[in-house]
């Protein structure tokens, strides 16, 4: 059979998508911009969050379009603009556009792009009941050692693979891919491999959706620019404001104070929004990698039939570069929160604990450990992690990947990183049109004394909170190094070749393996299968 011809040959590193472990370094280079010095001057010393962010910013659209909002109910719900996202997306499109190669042909059909809607639904929902998105929760709680990010995102493990499992039921989940590549795609769609399944024009995308969600996207950024200069006086016109300067969004606006904050923030958004649009990652890669990478291994026909999932997909889970992402993201971010906590007694801000606890708390960064802390953490409830937790798992899958991800893949032109938007906004309201139902059942049940595990282990012992946390540092850098040798190992590659190879690079290089094997016909016949089978209705 017809080999597949290397897209690459002759294209410069800008025009090429990069190794996995760039993603990781990226994203946590973001996330410990935000964590040090953000905002300059004053650092609050926190992970990045962007699902507020978005909400307020969605609110500020309303509130400029229709003067009312749905969303801006209370008052730490004005409008306001999160320059992160935009970051993300400014990001996402100079580089597509760098590359040529915008993915405005991938196609999905009606029954995905539903899917995708009730994903962005249920994940913003998920984000206000579990208190942040997968980016909030895993690539910055997970490295703080935070409880409540512990037990979200273990639960948006499960709701994940739930979600695989519901969409290999109805026959989408060959639609799954960390990133679409024009002429690897087009490559497959001329073999009749399943990949080459979003370079279909006979799927039955809707042809007037794409246009309506331009036009959507395009009078929200129009709105956000035009706030981002005249600023926006509906927490005035609410009573939560007695002027501008005193708004949330008076802080995002384009004037001389704001400049450097606003640029750093852009900075952190083009960060993460670089990391998808170069690799495809997101945190859902990382999280069912461990699980689908075993299942992979088992052999490409078992994993086919069990999950339906592309030869793209299983060589990417087999090769555990998402999982290698993520575990370097958390060596490096955590190793930075340690150091600002051991060493200089900087707690990161998200942690809380209930009056009793701080009481007998001894160790570093006690003093600010004390200050932080609302009535409703102090009582969030480990049910409403959990629910939030399959809502996040389930809809990232759903949506074809999580929150920031999607923002990168928006800037990159892919309807279903369009689609998002609307139901985003849609996903809000369950929350912000019943605050206090919501807030009453965060703040029914005690959860734990505090979030910060280190404290919680030994609260009388500095020095073993330190040892815990070095122990779990050193953890994530030996789960990347392990990564790399178990993914090399299942490619049949030196573990520094991973260190050079895209997604792509690693389809290839399997294929010719496959070939000097044997192989190659007994997978190209399972891809047309599962083509077939995508095709049924």
């Amino acid at each position: 059979m017809a080999s597949f011809k290397n897209g690459y040959q002759g294209v410069s590193w800008l025009k090429r998508q990069w190794p996995w472990w760039t993603a990781g370094l990226l994203t946590a280079s973001a996330e410990i911009i935000n964590f040090l010095f953000l905002p300059l001057g004053h650092p609050k010393h926190k992970f990045i969050g962007v699902t507020s962010g978005m909400a307020r910013m969605l609110a500020s659209v309303e509130t400029t379009l229709f003067g009312k909002s749905l969303i801006a109910t209370k008052p730490d719900y004005q409008p306001a603009i999160q320059w992160v996202i935009i970051g993300a997306l400014i990001a996402a499109f100079v580089l597509a556009w760098l590359e040529g190669e915008f993915r405005i042909w991938a196609r999905y059909p009606k029954k995905s792009l539903m899917f995708v809607a009730l994903g962005a639904f249920m994940f913003a929902w998920g984000t206000r009941v579990a208190g942040g998105c997968t980016l909030h929760h895993l690539l910055g709680g997970f490295a703080a050692m935070n409880l409540k990010s512990w037990v979200v995102m273990l639960f948006a493990t499960i709701g994940a693979l739930i979600g695989f499992v519901i969409l290999k039921n109805l026959n989408l989940s060959q639609y799954f891919k960390s990133q679409e590549t024009k002429w690897y795609v087009v490559q497959a769609k001329h073999l009749g491999w399943v990949d080459g399944l979003t370079a279909d024009e006979r799927v039955d995308e809707p042809a007037w959706l794409r246009y309506f969600l331009y036009a959507f996207m395009v009078i929200i950024l129009l709105v956000i620019l035009y706030n981002a200069v005249a600023g926006n006086t509906y927490a005035i016109k609410m009573g939560w404001a007695d002027s501008l300067e005193k708004t949330k969004i008076y802080g995002g606006m384009l004037i001389g104070k704001n400049i450097p904050d606003i640029i750093m923030l852009i900075l952190i958004g083009a960060l993460l929004g670089t990391s998808v649009a170069k690799t495809g990652f997101g945190t859902e890669c990382g999280l069912i990698n461990p699980e689908l990478g075993r299942e992979v291994e088992k052999g490409d026909r078992f994993a086919a039939d069990r999950w339906r999932i592309p030869f793209s997909l299983r060589t990417v889970f087999l090769s555990y570069q998402p999982f290698a992402a993520l575990s370097l993201h958390l060596f490096l971010v955590s190793l930075v929160i340690f150091i600002a906590w051991a060493g200089f007694g900087i707690m990161e801000g998200h942690h809380w604990a209930t009056e009793a606890f701080a009481e007998n708390y001894v160790g570093p960064g006690g003093a600010e450990f004390h200050k932080v802390g609302t009535a409703i953490r102090e009582n969030t409830t480990l049910t409403m992690d959990i629910f939030g937790g399959l809502l996040l798992g389930l809809g990232t899958i759903f949506m074809i990947g999580c929150e920031f991800r999607n923002y990168g893949r928006t800037g990159l032109l892919y309807i279903t990183g369009l689609l998002i938007w609307p139901f985003f906004y849609l996903g809000y309201l369950p929350y912000t049109l019943a605050r206090d139902f919501w807030d009453g059942l965060m703040a029914s049940g005690h959860y734990a004394p505090t979030t910060f595990v280190p404290a919680l282990i030994a609260p009388r012992s500095p020095a073993i909170q330190i040892i815990i946390y070095a122990l779990y540092v050193a953890f994530w850098g030996y789960m990347f190094w392990w990564a790399m040798k178990r993914g090399a190992r299942n490619l049949k590659v030196k573990p520094g070749d991973l260190f050079r190879m895209s997604s792509e690079d690693m389809y290839l290089e399997r294929l010719k393996q496959l070939k000097a094997e044997g192989r190659l016909e007994e997978i190209a016949q399972l891809e047309k299968e599962l083509y077939e089978i995508a095709e049924k209705k």
